[in-house]
Formats: structure tokens, C-alpha cells, sequence
């Protein structure tokens, strides 16, 4: 058990001392233009001509690379409106002790239920359930309620929102609010609101919203006996996703939000298209155009994107320790291809990639399962990432696991240990086998010893010899005892 014991430990401190992937490699290499392969084809649209945008800013930006594709008025500063919500989402996920706090649910108070009639006061409603309210439906009742739910108090929630624009370095941007409704102190500009978007797709916990049509949320009232449920449907406000309409959908679309201030529209969108990311921005729009502006951005983008590949898709580029698993570590593979983005004034050798893993990763784990991030560098400036994630399920293991021991490694421990023992257990036997024929082959030459002495004794009284050869006597007794000696250090 002590070897069992020792070997944990040494796993462990092994795992502490050298599990840090975090990879930094300097890429002198040709950024080439991706060709399209004889597999798959890249659509794009027939004409590449500029689209007239009818809003007051917007901006096209690849969330691959960070490059601004096209872009007019983009630093003007205007009320951000519902892409709010994205920083909203992201300060609540940080502030979350784990995942598990998406089950935890929020009370319905009577200031929450001013913010809007679609939760009743008294009722309870999960967190992660909100911030698909808040994401899909544009709920302003939502984005208060994570606010109330995430800090102590709303003024410390916006404090919080206004310190992550900052992280991001977003000077031209400032929060009043955590819906985005109307006030002449919150502002931002596409440029920031594309930034915001870029950063929030990253968690997982808002990329798991991608494509969905609409969802719906459980509100719970009332205790035991008159316990109700209540099930609210929200219909996804992104007009390009679900539009049954041909001029006003796109299929490339994964993601985003729409609405009004007043008589202006505010628009966020994440499209995919060949792995290669595109989010559009549109402030101050017309809502009776916003679907059709956004649509030709996005046609238009694919058109002027650069497309250098980086790191192909499915690549294996290391891999991550798990704890408490059936297995202690898989193999990572990028999820997407990998893009870099350089202005025509710079060089391919500003261009760094550094691969970061999770070193805190937990069975079970699932197939498909975001671990880590391959990361874009150029200038030493994060422009964009890829998504590492593992191939295979992994269970719950046994107790060593926790040590980071996999269920074949302590099966393998153990025969191991039960071999050390068996042949620990073998050799004191064949030692006490050999000691005990030493012992016996001791005896019998002492009884020899002693029986040619009574014979020598007994001729010496039939002779009546007194006095006998003495000195003899003395030397074969002591070459007996010589020889006896000389076979016990042999044997030994």
C-alpha cells in the first residue's frame, strides 16, 4: 500500500511541476491565400460591389483575424442599445463561482418586475435561462435580473461592465445601464460593439446559443402544494436567423441580436462561413432595412476577407490533463481552421501563436468540449482564436483518479504492487528454504563429527591407550571443523 501511496504522489507532483500548456512558437512562415479545396466549395455572392448602408455607423470585422473589412463612421459615438447584453453576459459568466451557478435561481422582485411584464413578480427564474432570455429575446427584464443576481447592488454591476470595457481597452465606450435602454451618458461605437461581440462568442456559454430559433424559459411561482410552472417561449430577435423570407435570411448566420431605441435599430451578428468568422455591426439603423443591410455586409465581407491560414482544422496540437476521469489526459485538436490577419505594411514575423489549456479540467468531460484556446498574435496583440477541443467522453474514474491516476494506470499499479509483493514474498522463503538445509547439513556433519570422536574413543579403551596419539586426534578434528566451515560460507 505504501508503494501505492508513493507513486500518487509522485503522479501528482509530476502534474503540478510540468502540466502548464501554454506554448508560445514564432511562425517564419508564408501566410498563403486559402484555396478553396475540391470537397468544398466557399459561396460567395456574384458581385463584389460596395452595399449601401442606410444607418448611421456600422462595421464589417472578421472575428478570425480582428482585420476591418469595410466599416463607415465606425468611431462615432452611439447608443450601443441591445448589444448591451453581450457585456452583460460576459460579467455575469465571470463573476459565476463555477457552472453549476446557471441552476441557481433568481426571485422576481417588485423593482425587477418594472423593468417589463414577462416575469411576474414573486416568480423565480434560472440564471442560465435569463441569459437565454436576455441573448435570444432581447428580454430587458433579463438583463436586470443578472444584474441584481451578479452584484450587490445595479450601480456596482455597471462599474463592473464599464472595468471590462476597459480590459478591453474600449475608451469610447460607457455604461449607464445593464439593458441598453436609452441614455445620453451610455454610448459606444461599431468599432467597440464588434470588440464586445468578438470577446463574448468566445464563452461557451454564448456560443451554445448559436442558431437556436427561439427557447424557452421556465418561471416558477409559489411553494408545495401551489407550486406552479410557467413556460415563456422568446423568439430569436436576429431577423437573418428563421426568415422565411429569402431576401431577408442568410444561412451563414450563427448568432446575434436586434432592437430599437426609439425610431433607430441596433443590430449584432456572427456569421461562419469555411470557419472564417464575420461579425457586422449596424447602429442607428432603419428596422425596416436592418435585415437587408446586414445581409449584404455579410455578402460583402466574404467577398474582401482575407483568408491566410494559420493552422488547419482537426490538427492535433497537444493535450490536457483531466482530473477524476476514467482517463488522466487526451489529446487536443483545433475545432475550426486558424486565420492571421496582417496589413499590407507589416510582416509574417510579428505573427505568434500561443496554445493555452485548461489546467483546472474536471470529468466528466464530453465529446466535442471546449479545453482551451490556439491564439493569434500579431505584434503581440491578441487578433483572434481557435477553439481546442478533446475527441472522446471521459467518465467519472475511481478514487486515485483524483490524483490523476487513470483506472488502467491503477490497474496497472496494482498488478505491479501485487507482483512486488508475490516475489518480495519468494525470496524470503527460498532465504529461510536455503537457511534451514544450511542448518540440517550443519547437524549431520557435527553427528559425523561426533561419531568418528566415540569410535576414536572406544579403540582407544580396547587398547587401553592411555595416552593416544593426542596431537592426531586434534589436527583431524580440526580439519573437520575447517571443511565443515568452508561449506557453510559456500552455501551462503
Amino acid at each position: 500500500m505504501s508503494a501505492i501511496i508513493v507513486l500518487m504522489s509522485v503522479t501528482t507532483i509530476g502534474y503540478h511541476t510540468s502540466f502548464a500548456l501554454n506554448k508560445e512558437s514564432k511562425l517564419n512562415i508564408k501566410l498563403s491565400e486559402n484555396k478553396t479545396s475540391q470537397n468544398k466549395t466557399i459561396e460567395k455572392p456574384k458581385t463584389i460591389k460596395k452595399p449601401e448602408v442606410t444607418a448611421e455607423a456600422f462595421m464589417v470585422m472578421s472575428g478570425s483575424t480582428s482585420e476591418i473589412v469595410y466599416s463607415s463612421r465606425a468611431n462615432r459615438k452611439l447608443q450601443p442599445g441591445c448589444i448591451t447584453k453581450y457585456m452583460v453576459a460576459m460579467v455575469v459568466i465571470d463573476n459565476m463561482y463555477n457552472s453549476s451557478e446557471l441552476k441557481n435561481s433568481v426571485t422576481i422582485t417588485k423593482q425587477l418586475a418594472e423593468y417589463g411584464d414577462t416575469f411576474k413578480l414573486g416568480e423565480s427564474v434560472k440564471v442560465g435561462d435569463l441569459i437565454k432570455a436576455m441573448l435570444i429575446g432581447n428580454s430587458d427584464q433579463a438583463a436586470e435580473a443578472l444584474a441584481t443576481y451578479s452584484a450587490s447592488g445595479r450601480k456596482i454591476f455597471v462599474n463592473e461592465m464599464n472595468a471590462k470595457a476597459t480590459e478591453f481597452g474600449l475608451m469610447d465606450t460607457h455604461f449607464t445601464n445593464p439593458s441598453g435602454a436609452y441614455s445620453t451618458e451610455q454610448y459606444s461605437t461599431a468599432s467597440d460593439c464588434a470588440i464586445i461581440v468578438q470577446a463574448a462568442i468566445r464563452y461557451k456559454e454564448i456560443k451554445n446559443l448559436s442558431k437556436l430559433k427561439s427557447c424557452k424559459v421556465t418561471a416558477c411561482s409559489g411553494k408545495a402544494k401551489k407550486y406552479k410552472e410557467r413556460t415563456i417561449t422568446f423568439d430569436v430577435t436576429n431577423p437573418l436567423i428563421g426568415s422565411k423570407v429569402k431576401e431577408q435570411s442568410y444561412r451563414y448566420i450563427r448568432q446575434g441580436i436586434s432592437g430599437n431605441i426609439d425610431y433607430s435599430a441596433q443590430f449584432a451578428g456572427i456569421s461562419l462561413m469555411d470557419d472564417m468568422q464575420l461579425i457586422v455591426i449596424i447602429l442607428d439603423g432603419r428596422e425596416d432595412r436592418l435585415a437587408a443591410d446586414a445581409k449584404s455586409l455579410f455578402e460583402y465581407g466574404y467577398n474582401k476577407v482575407t483568408r491566410n491560414t494559420i493552422v488547419k482544422a482537426d490538427k492535433k496540437v497537444g493535450s490536457v490533463r483531466i482530473r477524476g476521469g476514467v482517463r488522466t489526459k487526451l489529446p487536443v485538436y483545433t475545432e475550426t481552421k486558424g486565420f492571421a490577419y496582417v496589413p499590407p505594411e507589416g510582416s509574417t514575423e510579428l505573427v505568434n501563436t500561443k496554445i493555452v489549456v485548461q489546467n483546472d479540467l474536471e470529468a466528466p468531460v464530453q465529446k466535442g468540449q471546449k479545453v482551451g484556446e490556439f491564439q493569434v498574435y500579431v505584434a503581440n496583440e491578441l487578433k483572434g482564436t481557435v477553439d481546442l477541443v478533446v475527441k472522446n467522453d471521459v467518465a467519472k474514474g475511481w478514487l486515485p483518479s483524483q490524483f490523476y491516476i487513470s483506472n488502467f494506470g491503477f490497474v496497472l499499479i496494482c498488478i505491479f504492487v501485487i507482483a512486488l509483493i508475490l516475489l518480495v514474498l519468494r525470496i524470503r522463503y527460498v532465504k529461510k528454504r536455503r537457511a534451514k538445509r544450511r542448518e540440517l547439513m550443519r547437524k549431520r556433519k557435527i553427528a559425523e563429527l561426533a561419531y568418528k570422536q566415540m569410535a576414536l574413543d572406544a579403540d582407544r579403551r580396547k587398547r587401553n591407550w592411555t595416552y593416544s596419539n593426542f596431537y592426531e586426534t586434534d589436527s583431524i578434528r580440526n580439519e573437520t571443523n575447517k571443511k565443515i566451515e568452508k561449506e557453510d560460507n559456500e552455501n551462503k
